[in-house]
């Protein structure tokens, strides 16, 4: 008797242990973070199949998470940790400016290759703050605990972009959020707590743990004023695509019809071949490595940046029910309003449909080159 005891105790605690590490459905586990507020992990973020699993976010310390502020005045940055929010006044940021703020994905820092050109390219085009979000402490784990960490990212760039709208004149439709795969989520959840925020960009939104789930779980169109989205890796997860394939914004682009990109070989080939180059396991692989081995993914960056650098092209895109039909010409017409078509890139917020009630999910297609710079088509 003793011993039936003791193993349905062991049963019982066992599963006690696991339910607090993964959080089923059914359990509403909240999760606090001193200054920044809570998030909840509830039956929304739980699904069979599709999110199995829901560690305990990152703890805020070894997250780590850190600003680095260029403008005009400062092109090589300054960099101050999130712990010290208000350094940001003792920077060249000025409100009289809008705000870019860039946020990267999965196993990426600062250091990699898409922010310098993001900055560089910004910095010319206009007088910007871009702040960058370097969140390395959260990506550089497993995929499913950076996936659940994006949620702290989300809280932390939140309290940062409300401390500086209640401690300056700051306004938040002057602010635009752009994130890649992870970092297009975290975007979503900063933007959720932002009241009033401009604009996200969402550069192909990774899709393991996002797709097909609830609102609130992924980013969407209620999450700032206006939402743009770029699917540039959109085939289902078990061809190795990593990014979103449904719409998750107000206009969502697909060019190539967001699947694999021209001049991107299979990421298996890819990733074989990068083997074969030699990884040195200490430090990963090089950036020019990692946009290789992920260049369908990669491309959204890319192509952002090249929207923000070529003045000679843009990227114009068609509202079509299905890219086989774009293909055959049936989809060219901008219609009498105008939101048929739209820019995509870093002119997409003057498409006509911007603020007009229940415009949202817009599929919009177009096609680009194979690069490897230069990608819009004349």
């Amino acid at each position: 008797m003793m011993k039936r005891f003791w193993a349905l105790s062991f049963i019982l605690l066992k599963i006690v242990c696991v339910r607090n590490s993964i959080a089923f459905i059914n359990i509403p586990i909240q999760y606090c973070y001193e200054g920044l507020g809570c998030i909840v992990t509830d039956e929304d973020f739980y699904d069979t199949f599709r999110r199995a699993l829901n560690p305990p976010p990152t703890a805020r310390v070894v997250l780590a998470l850190k600003y680095t502020i260029y403008t005009i005045e400062e092109p090589l940055g300054t960099t101050f940790s999130s712990y010290d929010t208000a350094d940001i006044l003792n920077t060249s940021f000025s409100v009289d400016r809008k705000t870019k703020i860039l946020i990267h994905g999965f196993l990426d820092s600062e250091g990699q290759a898409w922010y310098p050109d993001m900055v560089k390219a910004l910095l010319n085009y206009d007088d910007f703050n871009v702040i960058t979000v370097n969140w390395k402490g959260g990506s550089r784990t497993s995929y499913t605990q950076a996936a659940v960490n994006t949620r702290v990212v989300g809280l932390e760039i939140a309290h940062f972009v409300n401390w500086l709208i209640h401690n300056s004149t700051l306004i938040a439709g002057d602010v635009h959020i752009i994130g890649h795969s992870l970092g297009a989520h975290a975007a979503g959840y900063a933007g959720e707590r932002i009241k009033g925020l401009g604009r996200i960009t969402g550069l192909d939104p990774a899709e393991p743990m996002f797709q097909d789930m609830p609102l609130r779980v992924r980013l969407d169109p209620s999450d700032a004023k206006f939402v743009d989205v770029i699917h540039t890796d959109s085939d289902s997860i078990f061809f190795l695509g990593l990014g979103l394939e449904q719409p998750s914004g107000h206009v969502d682009f697909y060019p190539n019809g967001g699947r694999s990109q021209p001049g991107c070989l299979h990421p298996i080939r890819a990733s074989i071949s990068v083997l074969a180059q030699g990884i040195d396991f200490a430090t990963g692989m090089t950036p020019e490595q990692k946009v290789y081995a992920t260049c369908s993914h990669s491309r959204s960056t890319q192509l952002f940046i090249d929207s923000v650098v070529t003045q000679n092209c843009t990227y114009d895109a068609f509202y079509c029910h299905s890219y086989e039909k774009f293909l055959e010409a049936e989809c060219n017409s901008c219609g009498r309003d105008g939101t048929l078509c739209a820019t995509m890139g870093i002119r997409a917020d003057v498409w006509p449909g911007v603020g007009i009630p229940n415009r949202e999910g817009v599929k919009m297609f177009l096609v680009t080159s194979s690069g490897p710079k230069n990608f819009c088509l004349l």
